[in-house]
């Protein structure tokens, strides 16, 4: 055992984009473990709480490398949560790309630096891709089909290939990469959560009806803490209990679909879209196409991850938000 590092009961954890939806998940629950003795927060806004060290860094710097460097160097850090993804409307998707993509590798050098023992970073299960032959159920050794014509996606998809690599340089280290099930709930925003709560009524493909899978926010931040202490590496789907058409998940979430023909159903969204209502980008339509089904056998043997909410109870989240 590495003596310069705290021991039990002395955890330091350290996490980028706390600020963001991830960060709202997981900070409460490090506030409230016993061994958690403080986190460093890496980012331009400072969160509330008593074991807060804060450290202003802006990923999309030219020099956040050396400001990551230097802060994960003042003293040994125990795991290092990667949390900086964008949920919001994305309006510059250069900027997107430069916060996830280039903020990443800045990020994975400063790790590499620093001997960091643990790296945790989350994905989402969209980057297997909305395809027709999709398998009844995704593992996570099938392929990340992605979505070529979103960045939101895509950049997700590169993010995990320099996440891979970063892995196979650094043996020593544990990395967990958690593939989540669109996230649902009275605080999370994404653009799923848009889609099912903008409006009242919610543009369809007429004829498809795929299956979805959804996760309870407070499940996803239960999945987050657990991958502090898992005896694991690699990457794992993160999923809720269940499946609901997405009909099914749009009426839980306390609006009505209407399918529509495939134009009109682009027109459609490109109207939500003109009169700021932010749903669902039209470059999203695949996963209203395809279902998307992820297999969560791994995370409950190797993280002890079992989700307590079904989909359903998810997307009956939504009617809380304010």
């Amino acid at each position: 055992m590495d003596e310069s590092r705290p021991g039990k009961g002395r955890l330091r954890v350290a996490v980028t984009g706390a600020s963001g939806e991830y960060g709202k998940l997981l900070l409460p629950r490090l506030e409230r473990d016993p061994e958690v003795e403080s986190i460093v927060v890496l980012d331009v806004n400072r969160p509330d709480g008593a074991k807060v060290e804060f450290h202003r860094v802006d990923l999309t710097r030219h020099d956040a490398e050396s400001e990551l460097t230097d802060a994960l160097a003042e003293r040994p850090v125990d795991a290092l949560y990667h949390l900086a993804f964008l949920f919001g409307p994305i309006r510059n998707g250069s900027l997107a790309h430069e916060l996830e993509v280039i903020g990443t590798m800045n990020v994975l050098t400063a790790a590499g630096r620093a001997r960091i023992p643990r790296l945790v970073v989350p994905s989402m299960t969209a980057v297997y891709g909305a395809r027709g032959n999709n398998p009844a159920l995704m593992r996570e050794d099938s392929p990340l089909q992605g979505c070529p014509h979103s960045r939101f996606v895509t950049d997700k998809v590169e993010v995990e290939g320099q996440v891979r690599a970063f892995r196979e340089r650094h043996p020593e280290m544990k990395v967990l990469v958690l593939r989540f099930a669109p996230v649902l709930g009275a605080a999370f925003e994404s653009p799923v959560t848009r889609l099912l709560t903008r409006t009242s009524v919610v543009p369809t493909l007429l004829g498809f009806d795929p299956l979805w899978q959804g996760l309870h926010e407070e499940d996803a931040g239960r999945a987050l803490h657990l991958a502090l202490r898992a005896e694991a590496s690699g990457e794992f789907n993160i999923v809720g209990r269940g499946v609901l058409p997405l009909s099914g998940l749009i009426r839980q979430a306390g609006a009505r679909p209407l399918p529509l023909p495939g134009p009109l159903f682009r027109g459609a969204l490109h109207a939500l879209d003109v009169v700021g209502a932010d749903t669902l980008p039209v470059a999203l339509l695949d996963y209203i196409h395809y279902s998307w089904v992820a297999d969560g056998e791994r995370a409950e043997t190797a993280l002890g991850f079992i989700p307590f909410h079904h989909v359903r109870d998810a997307a009956a989240a939504l009617n809380k938000r304010s």
